[in-house]
């Protein structure tokens, strides 16, 4: 007897997974949030087709791209991050990111008679400014999920009432 298989919706959840990853990327690209571009190298998915014929899919990040979807609370003001569950304990952040950061950008901090500024001070400044007052939410991921969420359903109901009829068909041939 022919057994089920979901070919078409496998096919809508991979479409759906891809538009998802492509405008995050598109979204970090227009928020100018890509840096190293590790982030958007390191967004992808899993799709899995269990034998009770359910879909289980799971996008996977870098762990730092949840902290720059959702934002991080400062330790003394959260207001940049509005609802994050997330939030810096202490005063400072780990200087040696933030110093390979000012390098990669080529950022020369300067004092207030303009003479330039070491990039250890500079970084040390950037880093308790970021763990006082937190880091903003940019939504890369979120919002594109939502957008492409929203259209999911219908394509999903499309897709596995193909999958049922040619099941059907090949069902129904094996009778004759």
């Amino acid at each position: 007897m022919t057994k089920l298989k979901l070919k078409s919706t496998e096919r809508v959840f991979k479409m759906f997974a891809d538009k998802v990853i492509n405008q995050s990327i598109r979204n970090l690209k227009n928020q100018d949030h890509i840096d190293s571009g590790k982030l958007a190298q390191g967004l992808s998915y899993d799709l899995k087709v269990h034998k009770s014929l359910s879909l289980e899919l799971n996008f996977k990040m870098p762990m730092y791209g949840m902290f720059q979807d959702k934002g991080v609370k400062g330790s003394q003001s959260g207001r940049r991050a509005y609802k994050s569950p997330y939030k810096f304990k202490g005063k400072n952040i780990k200087e040696d990111v933030i110093e390979a950061w000012i390098k990669r950008k080529g950022i020369q901090g300067r004092d207030k008679k303009g003479r330039f500024i070491k990039r250890e001070s500079l970084a040390y400044l950037i880093g308790r400014k970021i763990a006082l007052f937190g880091l903003p939410a940019t939504r890369f991921f979120s919002n594109a999920f939502r957008q492409h969420y929203r259209k999911l359903p219908k394509n999903v109901i499309q897709a596995y009432a193909q999958d049922v009829s040619k099941f059907l068909k090949e069902t129904t041939q094996d009778i004759k």
